[in-house]
């Protein structure tokens, strides 16, 4: 009866240790949609994502002498260009492969600056973001939308405190671009 029990105990307890140390930060930040354009008629855009990044490291923390790197759990460009697709959807436009007007959006920077002291970390993100407007009338725009967070606490910085700072900047440029209206007017004055 006790190895019955110890058996699946054991397996748990590895299993928890390595859930535990993972190096992937699950990135899903808060979307914001923006109000619907009433005066929008059937204009079609199409999207896409790209990383301009040296490193696809979110962060590279220090621990128990070695240098740990964390990754996201999405591919950012994907998760980006969802996120434009739902807001650009919610304000009227129609997402397809042959727009108007062709959109990109860029992840220029996204990091998370993490150090630690003998009681304390310091946590400071920082999130650029391009929106790169291109007309079939050879019209461009390029938006650029910049945050940054900072949080301090006690002790270490762990995954899951990295991962709301990374969460909470990037939800900062999501809720900008929601707000900002400039790319909505460059579409309206290009898609004809």
């Amino acid at each position: 009866m006790l190895k019955k029990l110890c058996l699946p105990l054991l397996a748990a307890l590895l299993l928890a240790g390595c859930a535990a140390s993972t190096n992937t930060l699950n990135v899903t930040p808060k979307i914001v949609l923006p109000q619907q354009d009433p005066t929008l008629q059937g204009i079609t855009i199409s999207i896409n994502g790209a990383d301009q990044r040296k490193d696809q490291a979110l962060a590279k923390v220090n621990r128990d002498g070695q240098l740990i790197t964390l990754l996201p759990s999405r591919d950012l460009r994907f998760l980006l260009q969802e996120v434009l697709e739902k807001q650009m959807g919610a304000r009227g436009y129609m997402i397809g492969p042959a727009g108007a007007v062709d959109l990109q959006i860029v992840v220029n920077n996204l990091f998370a600056d993490v150090s630690e002291g003998n009681l304390r970390y310091n946590i400071t993100t920082k999130a650029d973001i391009s929106i790169i407007a291109q007309a079939k009338n050879g019209s461009k725009q390029v938006k650029n939308y910049r945050s940054t967070y900072n949080v301090q606490g006690a002790f270490t910085a762990t995954n899951e405190k990295i991962t709301n700072a990374v969460n909470t900047v990037l939800g900062d440029v999501i809720a900008d671009m929601a707000q900002d209206t400039s790319v909505n007017e460059f579409i309206k004055q290009n898609a004809r």
